[in-house]
């Protein structure tokens, strides 16, 4: 009996001490974690709220979160006609958002007496609060969209630098009664993981409207890339847009409106190809620049005829203003004897079939033409830019950038660094390379020069600015039908470059019609 009673108050007292031990465990060590979980319990998360990092531009203005907006949230069951005619009213509209009690509305405006009708009928909650996307968002084809179901980046930098932005987890909360409801008067409260990250761009957010404003005013499609001295884009523009905020109402569109055309169109470059074929005629030393050869308005290639811009001829005319007068028969004959071959190799030194970025930007490379592709007549189509060749406008942009920089290239960046913790992490840069003699990207440049001062491109004279560029006219099949697009990609100062820039207009014609314009209006405003 003895022993029994020994087991018995053994066990007892094992039990009494495991039982210690747990409510240690739950009081003390994990009093953090229970006590979480309860208030977790007790509150909803809200949508509505810009929850992640910043993206900045190269002066550490916002890009995303830069506007203020009103969050209104209410019940389900009392939304009704009048309601949302409110919300009509003030221009609000309604966010994804996953709990099924409550709808949430977003609007840029705050009206005192809409919101004084809505608390006092309809129960809202109205919080301020940063919203990500602006109504005109800069550089969208760049920064992309998020998810808004799980807040995840879908295209742009957001998606590259998911893993960055999404540390912030800004998580907006209201406490709630056991029923789940909201309690009026405990207040709207926010966590924050990390405020401090987020990614720094080259972009110049006011350069980018510029640009912008510049394309949208032209009525026409297309793009206008701005450049640094280094590379670094400045702005990318590119028509048309899309509102980031409102992607579902895409859906039923051909989705052209999420084309980057500065970095995911591929187009036939036409004459500005011109530049790559003369460096690759000058550093193979066919020609020099007071080289003469004659233009009969018409060039004959194995029975096919390509004509010239000037249908009657320019005679006999040199290397330089063959140039400027963009002559198609001067640079056919030129491309032969400098050979196919020689003029790819070029372009491909130039960049024209590896990314233009740093692998910063989503974008295509571009298509250069195969060996069988430039024999007899191919060879004088490529050298006018024509044929299978096809590039887009921001390595347009980069072969320009080469020529200004005295033959260097510095590759394009879009990414100066990230944010952690108030501390900037610079992104490497590739280092510079040499593709061409200084002495040949020099001639090249002042060829340029002539083009604008007594050129195809001598509408963008009486600036008052020294402007090196060249023109295009690219000659292209859409939907069975033969279009032209235009181009004029150049660089200013012409002695010492400040900026790139490359325009493109989507079914422009002549580039000295369509491109020339929009370029003068970039370039006097930087001036």
């Amino acid at each position: 009996m003895k022993k029994r009673l020994y087991a018995i108050f053994a066990l007892f007292v094992f039990m009494l001490l495991a039982l210690t031990v747990r409510l240690m465990q739950v009081q003390v060590l994990n009093s953090i974690d229970y006590a979480s979980a309860n208030a977790k319990q007790q509150r909803i998360i809200l949508n509505g709220e810009d929850t992640r990092g910043t993206i900045y531009d190269r002066n550490g203005n916002r890009l995303t979160g830069a506007e203020q907006s009103y969050i209104y949230i209410l019940k389900k069951e009392l939304l009704d006609d009048s309601a949302e005619k409110i919300f009509e009213l003030i221009g609000a509209r309604k966010v994804e958002n996953k709990d099924r009690r409550y709808e949430v509305y977003r609007s840029n405006i705050f009206d005192k007496d809409a919101a004084y009708i809505l608390k006092r009928d309809y129960e809202a909650f109205i919080i301020k609060g940063a919203e990500r996307y602006a109504e005109n968002q800069p550089a969208v084809h760049f920064i992309g969209y998020i998810n808004e179901v799980d807040g995840t980046g879908t295209s742009g930098i957001e998606k590259s630098f998911n893993d960055i932005l999404s540390k912030k987890q800004k998580t907006v909360y209201a406490s709630v009664d056991g029923k789940r409801m909201i309690i009026p008067g405990f207040g709207i409260s926010s966590t924050i993981e990390d405020p401090d990250c987020g990614v720094l761009t080259t972009i110049d957010v006011d350069i980018q409207k510029k640009a912008e404003q510049i394309l949208k005013n032209s009525g026409r499609n297309g793009s206008i890339i701005v450049l640094g001295k280094n590379g670094e884009m400045l702005a990318g523009a590119s028509t048309p847009c899309f509102d980031p905020s409102r992607v579902e109402e895409y859906l039923d569109s051909n989705n052209e409106e999420f084309l980057n055309k500065v970095t995911q169109s591929l187009y036939p470059p036409g004459s500005i190809f011109k530049i790559i074929v003369a460096a690759a005629a000058l550093e193979n030393e066919v020609v020099e620049e007071e080289t003469k050869l004659l233009c009969s308005g018409y060039e004959e290639i194995n029975g096919v005829r390509i004509r010239c811009s000037n249908e009657e001829g320019h005679g006999e005319i040199s290397f330089r203003d063959a140039f400027a007068e963009s002559c198609n028969s001067y640079f056919i004959q030129l491309g032969v004897m400098t050979g196919g071959e020689e003029i790819l190799k070029m372009a491909k030194a130039f960049g024209l079939e590896k990314n233009a970025f740093q692998g910063e930007a989503e974008e295509k490379i571009g298509v250069l033409p195969g060996v069988n592709d430039i024999q007899g007549a191919g060879t004088g189509n490529l050298s006018i830019g024509q044929g299978k060749l096809l590039i887009t406008p921001a390595q347009a942009a980069r072969a320009t950038s080469i020529i200004a920089s005295g033959g260097i290239d510095y590759g394009l960046s879009l990414i100066k660094g990230t944010t952690e913790g108030g501390e900037i992490k610079y992104q490497e840069k590739t280092s510079p390379k040499r593709v061409i003699r200084k002495q040949t990207a020099n001639l090249i440049k002042s060829f340029m020069v002539d083009t604008v001062n007594c050129g195809t491109a001598d509408n963008l004279t009486g600036t008052g600015i020294s402007i090196a560029g060249k023109t295009g006219t690219a000659e292209a099949s859409y939907n069975g039908e033969r279009v032209a697009h235009g181009w004029f990609t150049g660089f200013f100062p012409a002695d010492k470059h400040k900026y790139v820039i490359t325009v493109f207009v989507e079914f422009g014609g002549s580039g000295r019609e369509s491109a020339v314009p929009l370029f003068r209006q970039m370039v006097e405003y930087l001036y």
